[in-house]
Parts: C-alpha cells; structure tokens; sequence
C-alpha cells in the first residue's frame, strides 16, 4: 500500500462579513469625523479637484497636439485670470452703472406703469366694481431705496467690506488665506490628475476592476456630458442674452442676462425668468411698444440655437437626468447643505443614477427577481 496523500493546506480564510462590515463602518466613522473637523480645508480641495476634472480634458488636448502639460495648464490659468479680470474691472462697473441709472430713472418708469395701469384698473372697477389694490405712489417712494441697497456700489462695497476687515479681520484673512489656496491646489491636483485616477484604479480589487471601471467610464460620461456640457451652454447663453437685451435697450441688460444664462443649468427656467424680468423692464421703461419684441427675439433666438444646435452637439443625450429630476436635486441640494449642496447635487444625482441602474440590473438578474428561471 501506498503513503496516504497529503491534503494540501486549505487557504486562510478570508475576514468574515461582519468584520467587513465592521472595518468598513470605522472606516466611514473616521473619515467623516476627519471631514467634518477640516472642512474648511477639504472644501477648497473639494472645489479644486472639481475644477480639476472639469479642466483636465483641456489639459489633455494640448498633450496630444504635442505640447507639454504644464504649458496647457499655463495655458488655461492665464485664460482663467483674464477672463476674471474683464469680468471684474470690466463688468461689474457696467452692471453697478445699470443699476444707478435704473434707480435714478425709477419715478419716470412708476409714471409709465401707471399711466398703463390706471386705465385698466379704471375699466375693472367700472365693470365689475371691484376696485384694484395697487398703491404706485408707495411703490416710488420705496423702490430707489431698495435699488440703491442692490446696487453695487464700489464706496459702499469697500467701507463695508473695510468695517468687516476691522471687526473680524481674523476670520476674513483665513478665508482669504483659503481662497487664495484654490487656484494652487487645483495647479498641483491638474498636473498629476492622470497619476492619481491611476493610482486609484490600483486600489481597486482585481476581481471588481472591470465592473468598476465601466461604472466608472459611464459617471465620467455623464459628468462630462451635463457639468462640463451644461456650464458651457449657460456661459454661451448668458452672453447671447446680455448682448441682446443691451442691443434691446434694455435696463440691467448684462445683469438679467448672466442670470439667466446661470439659471439654464435647470433648462429653460433661465429663459423664464429673464424673459419675465427683461419684459417688466422694458415695459417700466418703453410702455408697450416694439421693446418687448425686441426682449422675445433676444431671448426666443439663442433659445432656438441652444435647441437645435448648443445642446445636441455640446451635451448630447448621454445625461439621463430629466429637468424634473434636476430641479428637485438642486432645491434638495440647496435646503440639505446651501450652495455647496446646490453645486454638489447635479454630480451626485447623476452618480446616483448610475449606480441605481446597476443596482436595478443586478437585481434582475439575482434570484430573487428570476425565482431560479433563466
């Protein structure tokens, strides 16, 4: 008779679900407490390395027609820098003039309102009997006081902001010191995005690579198509919108037009609302007149190049994200975590939707879903 065979070893087992569980709930225990203690850190490295996905296919445009990264990036930087500075020293004393010269003229458009209303309200209560609430003579006397509290004037702006700097200069260098920090760690997070994505992906176990990198590409799909393609719809519109309502004549042209364009990210609610406010400023100041024609055209056209052009081309169909759905996540979003809620919501949905899916696949191919038939 021969030796008896030897078992080979069993392999060492494995932790057990529980002690997954466990590592994962310290895990998620630690990391969150390390959040919630540095969050004002990790908010400007949160913004950064947003600003770093939404950048690096820019970056690795310039790679690919043969230039060096950190050119594209410099590149990008000085673009970033102008553009703010137009933006600036350009802009915002055009958009402060509008509001001064709209709070200096509000008396002759209240006269124009009223000389539009009173007929009407006349007509009304001598048909009807009803008479109409609308007190215009208030409203004059209330609305420059209100106007000049809006308007963005550069001597207010800085007493206030010199008043705040003395009471709390503490706080306002900090916050300065972090804002500043922003364009430095998106720089560093932009000049080695493709190192981190690889390092990453290397964490990843092998056995979950493959699924994680689909679900992976089709997030990164779907951000690319709304964040990237949305934020460059709005910017095109917002210009659209601004040079025609200045072309229109309108009070607060480059004001109500860089709202609206920034309202697109939920479509047509942007086109709503400055379609309602360019129309009561032109009927303040012209009356019903060719003006409100002129507010349609400057609204219904860049509407019908977004629709038929913008859109299909920049954003596709690849978003997978209803309006409705944008809508409820952005005031979800807002009234959970203010405007960081408000700027993580889009993201987090559309991830959300991608994961949903495949949970949704999973589960209909388990057993419970198939009862064991194939």
């Amino acid at each position: 008779m021969g030796r008896p065979r030897r078992r080979p070893p069993s392999p060492p087992e494995g932790p057990s679900f529980s002690d997954q569980l466990l590592w994962a709930g310290a895990f998620l225990a630690t990391a969150s407490a390390l959040v919630w203690v540095l969050w004002p850190i990790f908010s400007i490295l949160l913004a950064a390395a947003a600003l770093a996905y939404l950048l690096d296919p820019i970056a690795d445009r310039f790679e690919r027609a043969g230039y060096k990264r950190q050119f594209g990036i410099g590149f990008i930087f000085t673009t970033g820098a102008l553009g703010c500075a137009l933006f600036v020293f350009i802009m915002l004393p055009v958009m402060a003039g509008q509001f001064i010269e709209l709070s200096d003229n509000v008396r002759v458009y209240m006269d124009n309102i009223a000389n539009m209303v009173q007929p009407a309200a006349a007509f009304i209560e001598a048909n009807t009997g009803q008479a109409i609430p609308v007190n215009l003579e208030g409203l004059k006397a209330e609305i420059p006081a209100w106007l000049s509290q809006l308007s963005p004037d550069a001597r207010s702006g800085i007493k206030d902001f010199a008043s705040q700097f003395f009471a709390s200069s503490l706080g306002l260098f900090t916050a300065f010191i972090n804002l500043a920090l922003l364009p430095i760690f998106t720089f560093y997070l932009l000049s080695e995005w493709d190192k981190i994505v690889g390092f990453v992906a290397e964490l990843i176990p092998h056995r979950h690579r493959s699924q994680v990198g689909r679900l992976a590409a089709e997030v990164d799909e779907r951000l690319a198509a709304f964040v990237r393609g949305q934020i460059t719809v709005c910017c095109v519109l917002a210009i659209a919108y601004s040079l025609g309502l200045w072309l229109a004549d309108i009070d607060l042209a480059f004001t109500v037009g860089i709202l609206a364009g920034a309202l697109f990210v939920v479509p047509y609610l942007g086109t709503a609302v400055g379609l309602v406010l360019a129309s009561t400023l032109s009927l303040m100041k012209f009356g019903v007149d060719v003006h409100l024609l002129y507010v349609g055209l400057a609204f219904g056209i860049p509407q019908f190049i977004e629709s038929w052009y913008l859109t299909p081309k920049i954003v596709g169909d690849k978003v997978g994200l209803h309006p409705l759905v944008v809508m409820i996540a952005l005031l979800a979003g807002g009234s959970m975590a203010g405007v960081w809620g408000m700027l993580l919501a889009i993201p987090l949905t559309a991830v959300g939707d991608v994961l949903a899916r495949e949970g949704l696949r999973i589960y209909r191919q388990s057993v419970a879903f198939t009862g064991g038939l194939r």
